[in-house]
């Protein structure tokens, strides 16, 4: 914008008067080139701050003050600073969400070696009914489980080459344990922590199970320790092996009477080997049962005592027994079914 105004040019008046208003004149434009100067370099700054203005949009000015919530801050600087809290607060709360993320990740991470194949070390789980606790336990000496069956649902599933083991403070364990579904371990222990300590042929170990069942491992299961509880099971064995590639029971003590029930002490079922030695057995069912195609060892260094109901059950199997069936103190030393062998 260009200012010119006119001056006086009619010399009617005095000259004093010409000079005077001239001067007026003269000093008028001065202010509004300034004026003009510094509306212009008040367009430029808004052309600046305000992108893509146009540079004479009022209405972009207040948009820019504005923020995304809709409040409108007095100064362009009150609005970018109160951007800049509310980015540094959602920052503070992402990082937040991402250190949880991270540890559930580590977590998922660590249970995912566990469940498919980084085991890479041995696996002791510690149970203890006395000082254990299924819920603040971890398994660990310091922290053992109370029950059996918690220390089993806490076995990996799929393990790389390593081996399992239960270990249990001597007590009575009122329970019907399933140890299952374990692949790729080499073996899979179920033990009282006095198994090397203790003859279960000459004593009681003070470890007693209801019953346990190690089924579908692809492993050689082992129990060891164990005393036979008073409680009857509902299941209809003390101690299965269902679907495993070997079991072993020994140092294991079998003394309650079972003659008025239908139970067996020890079957195997579907097992491709195991044996069945140096314990002590007296007063039972079935002393040992093998069914469908299952093929497993009764030694000689077991210790029978009181005469039990029937020795030997193959049905569809194979039994290795190092007795002379004469020498199997039951009222029916053997029994052959479906083409099943006693040898």
């Amino acid at each position: 914008m260009n200012f010119s105004l006119k001056k006086w040019v009619d010399n009617a008046l005095n000259l004093s008067f010409k000079l005077i208003f001239d001067e007026d004149i003269d000093l008028i434009e001065k202010y509004l080139k300034e004026l003009n100067a510094a509306n212009k370099a008040t367009n430029a700054r808004i052309d600046n701050v305000v992108l893509n203005s146009g540079g004479d949009s009022p209405n972009e000015v207040v948009d820019a003050r504005t923020s995304v919530d809709g409040q409108i801050y007095d100064t362009l600087e009150s609005r970018l600073n109160g951007d800049s809290t509310n980015v540094a607060s959602n920052f503070e709360h992402t990082e937040e969400r991402l250190d949880t993320l991270e540890s559930v990740t580590a977590e998922l991470e660590q249970t995912l070696k566990e469940l498919y194949g980084e085991a890479t070390q041995n696996w002791s789980i510690f149970v203890s009914k006395s000082k254990g606790n299924d819920d603040t336990g971890n398994g660990t000496i310091e922290a053992p489980y109370q029950t059996i069956q918690k220390a089993a649902n806490g076995i990996p599933k799929v393990v790389n080459g390593v081996d399992i083991e239960i270990i249990c403070e001597p007590d009575n364990y009122d329970e019907d344990v399933i140890i299952e579904s374990i692949s790729g371990a080499r073996h899979v222990y179920l033990r009282s922590s006095n198994s090397t300590t203790v003859d279960a042929k000459v004593q009681d170990t003070g470890f007693y199970i209801r019953s346990v069942t190690f089924s579908s491992i692809s492993a050689q299961c082992v129990l060891e320790g164990m005393t036979q509880s008073t409680s009857i099971p509902q299941k209809d064995s003390i101690v299965n092996f269902l679907r495993v590639d070997y079991a072993s029971v020994g140092n294991c003590r079998f003394d309650k009477n079972l003659k008025s029930t239908d139970k067996i002490t020890v079957k195997y079922d579907q097992t491709k080997g195991g044996t069945f030695g140096n314990c002590y057995i007296s007063n039972q069912n079935i002393i040992m049962e093998a069914i469908y195609n299952s093929t497993c060892n009764f030694s000689s260094l077991n210790v029978m005592d009181l005469e039990s109901n029937t020795g030997l059950y193959s049905q569809r199997s194979i039994i290795y027994s190092d007795y002379e069936e004469a020498d199997i103190k039951a009222k029916t030393k053997v029994v052959r079914n479906a083409g099943g062998q006693v040898w």
